[in-house]
């Protein structure tokens, strides 16, 4: 018999897909208990009840015990998902009395410190002390989801780190002309949902950042090198330089040759 303290909510099975490319399940008469499963990067879908969730980083959704389902990996951008089966009467009661099954929860750290502590945890046996220990864990990671409402925080810090990211593959890729897709596939998130959050976090649009950036390398042909203007713009990835000429005028209000004539070195 379960130590009073879990029986009533306990874990019967955890696990993690990383970038998983061809994850399908399916199970026509749904698992004996409840999942939750949180997608940290990437996207999949999972059917349920006769609907049919889109699944992107940053949601979890939760499968009540018993109902038939199916949940699959995006093939472009395959998700890496953190799941938990868990059950007992408190579970049930739960599951029953939520009015969702998908949200929105973000990114907070402590969503996956709490997860490796309870799979690492598990990972060294099933002792009483272990199985305790790991139960009440998941307890607080079940009420980061739950109430996420109430944990979700402005500024996340892997939010930053992943427009920090995004930057910076900006920045090594100057000399490239990239897209939103290809952008947002470096650094694992479906283009809607990195294009809304990179504009939250930086004020501008992913590709009006970029162009902002190529102008800033520019200046810096324009000033310390000989290179012709049509050179410049191949250096930066335009290959058509009046498109070029006119994306510098618009963001520097000037020409990039006359720009050049008023900064002689």
């Amino acid at each position: 018999m379960k130590n009073d303290i879990i029986r009533n909510l306990y874990i019967t099975d955890i696990g993690y897909y990383s970038k998983a490319l061809n994850h399908y399940c399916k199970r026509i008469n749904g698992a004996d208990q409840n999942i939750l499963i949180y997608c940290f990067e990437g996207k999949g879908t999972v059917e349920l009840k006769e609907n049919v969730f889109q699944i992107e980083a940053g949601n979890f959704i939760i499968i009540p015990a018993k109902v038939a389902h199916l949940y699959y990996a995006d093939n472009e951008l395959p998700w890496t998902i953190y799941w938990i089966h868990f059950a007992g009467p408190g579970a049930d009661a739960l599951v029953q009395q939520l009015q969702h099954y998908k949200t929105f929860t973000g990114f907070g750290e402590e969503k996956k410190v709490i997860f490796d502590r309870v799979y690492n945890r598990l990972e060294r046996g099933f002792s009483r002390e272990n199985m305790i220990y790991s139960n009440l864990c998941f307890h607080q990671y079940l009420a980061e989801f739950v109430y996420s409402d109430k944990q979700l925080e402005e500024n996340d810090k892997p939010g930053k780190d992943k427009i920090e990211e995004a930057i910076d593959f900006m920045r090594n890729n100057i000399e490239k002309a990239l897209d939103l897709k290809e952008i947002a596939q470096a650094i694992y998130l479906s283009p809607s949902y990195f294009s809304a959050l990179f504009k939250k976090k930086t004020g501008s649009s992913p590709i009006d950042y970029l162009n902002q950036l190529k102008i800033q390398e520019t200046t810096q042909y324009l000033l310390f090198t000989n290179l012709r203007i049509n050179e410049i713009a191949l250096k930066i990835g335009i290959s058509d330089p009046y498109y070029f000429s006119r994306l510098f005028a618009k963001i520097m209000g000037i020409s990039p040759r006359k720009y050049r004539d008023k900064h002689p070195t």
